[in-house]
């Protein structure tokens, strides 16, 4: 039997035979790989003795099995811009299908996280039939298209036990990541239940009139708490709140965050589900609290 040829093993294969013999530098053990592109991490090939020119893009691209070339970089600014170079390839636009969902974006423009997998699939997932939902951080769609859809589908394309929203308004500000939003809405056959917010949601005045709201912003999403109490229904509703809790403190954080919610409106505010997301740094983990918000009497 032929021995196993590991991707990392072709990757270092093509780049001895490259270099005529040792590396000048360390190459990287994993990426991520997705359609025809795989991004490297963002210290990958960064050493000079590199000489890092198309014709090394071509042979990592060859070695992989892929098209398109791109480096991770830091998210950055108040609009999130992904951070991501393109080294090969000639745009940047990509599509991702997960959960049955196919979210299209310029991946050099706009973040993606795979670590949220799970969350994607939980909104998925769950029944939300007849609800109107507010999403104040909608980015591309990375849950306001899981709201609006179908349920998840499995590999065989067989549906699961999600119910969509009767309708959701999505806020948006990046213009990148809303022109990717409405791709993905019109792709999907979900536009006629979406209304996109293009701005700053801070100058929207938000009439309660809504089942549910999501903050899905990172590292915190604490400017959008008044704007979610304000919109939900008289009768209340439940709030998804992203945010990073210290490992093994998340029950903790989710307490205080429930007791910051109440001074802030006129509703009882419990715990009813914490979500380990993702570790976001080290002791530092990504974690969404959904919060049941019942009206107090006065």
């Amino acid at each position: 039997m032929a021995p196993t040829t590991t991707p990392h093993m072709r990757l270092q294969k093509a780049l001895t035979e490259r270099q005529g013999g040792a590396l000048p530098g360390e190459i990287p053990t994993k990426w991520e790989k997705f359609s025809d592109v795989v991004i490297l991490p963002q210290n990958a090939f960064c050493e000079t003795e590199w000489e890092a020119d198309e014709s090394l893009w071509k042979t990592v691209a060859e070695s992989l099995g892929v098209k398109r070339v791109a480096r991770m970089g830091e998210v950055h600014g108040e609009y999130r811009k992904s951070g991501v170079e393109l080294l090969l390839g000639d745009d940047d636009w990509v599509v991702r299908r997960e959960h049955g969902i196919d979210f299209g974006y310029n991946f050099t423009q706009c973040m993606w996280s795979a670590g949220n997998v799970t969350e994607r699939g939980r909104i998925a997932n769950a029944n939300h039939e007849g609800e109107r939902i507010l999403d104040l951080y909608a980015g591309i769609g990375y849950y306001t298209l899981p709201f609006l859809s179908e349920g998840a589908r499995g590999p065989n394309g067989e549906r699961g036990h999600g119910r969509g929203a009767a309708h959701v308004v999505a806020c948006e500000w990046n213009e990148d990541a809303i022109r990717a939003l409405k791709w993905s809405l019109s792709a999907n056959d979900l536009a006629n239940r979406c209304t996109i917010l293009e701005g700053d949601n801070r100058n929207v005045d938000f009439q309660p009139e809504f089942d549910r709201v999501n903050l899905g912003l990172l590292p915190s999403s604490e400017d959008g708490y008044s704007l979610a109490i304000q919109a939900l229904k008289s009768e209340g509703g439940i709030l998804h709140i992203h945010g990073l809790a210290a490992g093994g403190k998340e029950d903790e954080w989710a307490l205080d965050l429930a007791n910051q919610l109440e001074k802030l409106g006129n509703f009882a505010c419990s715990v009813v589900g914490v979500e380990r997301v993702k570790w976001y740094a080290p002791h530092q983990r990504h974690i969404v609290v959904d919060i049941h918000a019942s009206p107090v009497s006065c």
